[in-house]
């Protein structure tokens, strides 16, 4: 035998041996709140809610009185300047060096357009929590399409693996065979064949099973690689598809959809108010070291302020437009909504209802094949049967099994998506 032989040997037994362990073990209920805690994506859900507060309390500014202060210190290039006026004490215009000092308050009384933008930034905490809540929906969807994917792939192998297992038994028998010249030489290749193929099939299904579970770490933000157990089977969807539309229309999405316009209308409302004056109050204390004329050295005024606008080069009449734009585009994308979401219904409930019926018969299959597996098996250990009929009834109960995968993996993945579909699909909140 070759060196090239040996390696080729080593490295095909390498690949055959039990897969090592694969990481921590998760049901799909741990998965689903690890990717909740680690999960960079469900950390920016939160933080773009945090944005939102921060311009709650930015529109509370508008409306809020504020206050400053001010000092100062002037070096002139002329000494103290004095007036001397009779029959009083000299008089100290300016000095050379000279400290001094500001305060001011100012307090908004009207200002018409920071009320609707006070509501809207309100209005706009709610919607960046909906589109949290429906975000965190979809991402948990994605994780458990990945779940199932590494429930299905192990299926998959598992299935391999017992037709190699068997495979190989008839390998070992047809060679027995051969030897004491009760088979031909052609009974021992053709075994040998499908051996060489099932074990290729096995090194590709190891792959891609692997390759699931790095992905479902990676997306759940686990460390390596995770391993799972099979789920318990999703609750069968029930009611109408019109009941179902209805309890659509509380998704989160959708009441963000409609929050998004009645901010729209907010804005052009907002736009409105920008055509009344505004009225603000302001108190200044002034105090410096030369008392001047006066002879005070502090002094305060008040001030009430009226702003009105005449014309702004036409921005308002621009914003007018974009407003009323902006609504007709928030009740055309709520539209656009509930049709996606009518079809959405339609298609989940038919691809449920095909699945779980092929799920029934799959089942059957898999139980016709396993009892013919056993009986082609027992009727060629007696010679009543050929290794043809043995090797095909093999493949048949490998087609039946991985036909059942799919169907597994596509029936409760459908269910699950229908459940999203209305709504009604939050496993966190469902496991507190």
């Amino acid at each position: 035998m070759t060196r090239a032989s040996l390696v080729a040997g080593a490295l095909a037994a390498l690949a055959l041996q039990p897969a090592a362990a694969q990481g921590r073990k998760l049901t799909l209920e741990q998965a689903y709140a690890q990717a909740a805690r680690s999960s960079p994506t469900m950390q920016v859900l939160r933080e773009r809610v945090r944005q939102a507060e921060a311009a709650r309390r930015k529109a509370w500014s508008l409306l809020k009185p504020t206050a400053s202060f001010n000092a100062s210190f002037t070096h002139s290039d002329q000494e103290d300047i004095v007036f001397a006026v009779p029959g009083r004490d000299p008089m100290t215009f300016q000095k050379q060096d000279q400290f001094a000092w500001n305060a001011v308050a100012n307090l908004p009384l009207f200002r018409g357009p920071a009320y609707p933008r006070l509501k809207m930034a309100r209005q706009g905490v709610e919607l960046a929590r909906l589109r949290e809540v429906r975000t965190q929906q979809d991402f948990l969807l994605r994780v458990a399409q990945a779940y199932y994917m590494v429930v299905t792939r192990a299926d998959t192998l598992s299935a391999l693996e017992h037709k190699l297992e068997i495979g190989r038994k008839h390998l070992a028998a047809a060679r027995a065979q051969l030897e004491v010249g009760q088979a031909p030489r052609a009974t021992v290749l053709r075994a040998d064949l499908v051996v060489t193929q099932d074990e290729q099939s096995v090194r590709v299904a190891r792959i891609a099973l692997g390759a699931a579970r790095r992905q479902l770490g990676i997306l759940i933000g686990e460390p390596g690689s995770v391993d799972v157990e099979r789920p318990a089977e999703p609750p069968r969807p029930g009611g109408s598809e019109r009941g179902m539309t209805e309890t659509a229309l509380g998704r989160a999405d959708v009441r963000a959809a409609d929050l998004s316009i009645q901010l729209a209308r907010k804005g052009k409302e907002a736009t409105w108010w920008g055509f009344l004056p505004s009225l603000d109050l302001s108190w200044l204390y002034r105090w410096t070291e030369a008392a001047g004329f006066s002879g005070e050295r502090g002094s305060w005024n008040l001030v009430f302020t009226l702003n009105v606008p005449i014309y702004d080069g036409g921005a308002r009449y621009a914003d007018l437009r974009d407003g009323h734009s902006k609504i007709t585009e928030a009740v055309e994308q709520r539209r656009a909504l509930g049709l996606e979401i009518e079809g959405e219904i339609v298609r989940l409930r038919a691809e449920v209802e095909s699945a779980s019926a092929g799920v029934v018969s799959a089942h059957k299959a898999v139980s016709l094949a396993r009892t013919t597996e056993e009986d082609m098996n027992a009727s060629y250990s007696v010679g009543a049967a050929t290794q043809l009929d043995v090797l095909d009834a093999s493949q048949r109960l490998l087609d039946a099994q991985l036909q059942l995968s799919g169907q597994l993996f596509q029936r409760d993945l459908a269910r699950l998506a229908l459940a999203h579909a209305q709504g009604l699909f939050d496993p966190l909140r469902r496991n507190k």
